[in-house]
């Protein structure tokens, strides 16, 4: 046996060769099928699959329109997990068992383990494992099943979604490559928000609405209105068509669980966007929801280990009239796909553009194609798109002394940006 770190490597060579091919897999995509399309289409290519994890219907439909002798691993009670793949050679087989699906994360990009298996007595107890489940536990793929099955799959991939961007998220805030440091490592001496402001989000309290709880927060909130006295009327003074919010109790975001809230307050936010008659407008051509919640703003957020500055262009379900605008130009309109990324461009390395949970930093774009390929990814229904910049706490650019300015140059760079993606009726 000998460890094999890329199955795609290993099996581009073997897959054209090969007389016969078992697939035992608890996942496959597109991808992963895509590989095999190589083989002779006189070899044996038998597929057992499982859907306990989110096999993608689009890949049980290909191997069913393609007549692939593929069967499902369907039973009650029972939790299908295997990775195994055997090729048959001439009269020599040979199987890869390990951690990777079939998928382009399992055969590719994740870190995975397999081994390769060359020993005749193994693969020979392998081919009779894969026979016993094949036949007598795999059952035969229909479009009945197919179509059954997307309806479930679609439901359960909303679900996953969410689950998905809070793993990505928490990696985010605590990864090790991020240069993880513990909350009272920085140096607080001189900075506008202090230990007291950050602690606010740790532990069980975002979820966590007891009195106590809710008093921190509420001196965050506090914190940022001190903050919004200073920033607001050089907003104005410059004639920025970006307004507070009409009601003095929502300029910020709510320190207290409601329905309105999220379930996990992990921030407050201070917000600029539509004014009050821009809202009621937007309320009467598409609906009560249209509150300044669910529209493109300029905002400054802290959490637990940072503070933002950006233009929140939307939220999860929200900014649908900016962001089904922006897919437009960027498709039909080249002079405002320029113009974009040009003003991206013009933002600080340390800016970054996050589309559908990834994060890209504004020097890594070549070009506008590249820009627009990747805000096209846009997904409103399922995600957050931002543009903006992080600062660690004991950055000095927020500093009791700088941070006005600091976040007027942000939001200096920022609000072109807002003029030029802002949906107007």
């Amino acid at each position: 046996m000998k460890k094999v770190l890329r199955l795609k490597t290993e099996f581009e060579r073997i897959i054209k060769r090969a007389d016969e091919i078992l697939i035992a897999s608890a996942m496959i995509t597109d991808f992963g099928l895509s590989l095999f399309d190589k083989r002779d289409q006189d070899a044996l290519f038998q597929v057992l699959v499982g859907i306990d994890l989110p096999t993608h219907p689009s890949a049980l439909q290909k191997m069913f329109d393609n007549n692939v002798e593929a069967r499902v691993h369907n039973i009650k009670g029972q939790f299908f997990h295997p990775k195994v793949y055997m090729f048959r050679v001439d009269d020599s087989w040979l199987a890869y068992i390990g951690s990777g699906n079939c998928t382009k994360g399992g055969l590719e990009r994740n870190i995975e383990m397999s081994v390769k298996v060359e020993d005749e007595d193994t693969v020979e107890e392998l081919i009779k494992w894969f026979g016993i489940y094949f036949d007598k536990h795999g059952e035969v793929l229909t479009q009945e099943f197919i179509d059954e099955y997307t309806v479930m799959f679609n439901a359960r991939r909303d679900l996953e979604a969410d689950l998905t961007a809070k793993i990505k998220s928490f990696k985010n805030e605590t990864g090790v490559s991020k240069g993880r440091r513990k909350l009272s490592d920085y140096n607080f001496s001189g900075q506008f928000f202090q230990f007291e402001h950050y602690n606010a989000f740790t532990g069980t309290k975002p979820i966590t609405d007891s009195p106590e709880a809710r008093k921190e927060r509420l001196v965050v909130q506090e914190k940022l209105l001190e903050l919004h006295q200073e920033l607001y009327p050089l907003m104005q003074k410059r004639g920025w068509q970006v307004y507070e919010h009409h009601m003095s109790q929502h300029v910020t975001s709510s320190y207290m669980h409601n329905e309105r809230a999220s379930k996990e307050l992990t921030a407050i936010w201070l917000h600029y966007g539509r004014s009050e008659p821009e809202l009621e407008a937007y309320q009467k051509a598409y609906g009560d929801n249209m509150t300044s919640l669910y529209h493109m703003r300029l905002e400054v957020l802290i959490t637990k280990n940072h503070l933002w500055v950006e233009l929140r262009v939307g939220k999860r379900d929200g900014s649908y009239p900016d962001r089904e605008f922006i897919r437009k130009q960027l498709k039909t309109n080249p002079k405002f796909s320029t113009s974009y990324f040009n003003l991206i461009k013009a933002l600080n390395k340390e800016f970054t553009v996050t589309i559908a949970d990834e994060y890209v930093h504004v020097n890594e774009f070549k070009d506008e194609e590249d820009l627009k390929e990747f805000t096209l990814k846009d997904n409103p229904r399922r995600y957050y798109y931002r543009i903006g910049r992080e600062y660690q706490p004991d950055d000095k650019a927020i500093s009791e002394q700088n941070i006005v300015s600091t976040i007027m140059e942000d939001f200096e760079k920022l609000y072109p940006l807002y003029q030029l993606l802002k949906h107007k009726l």
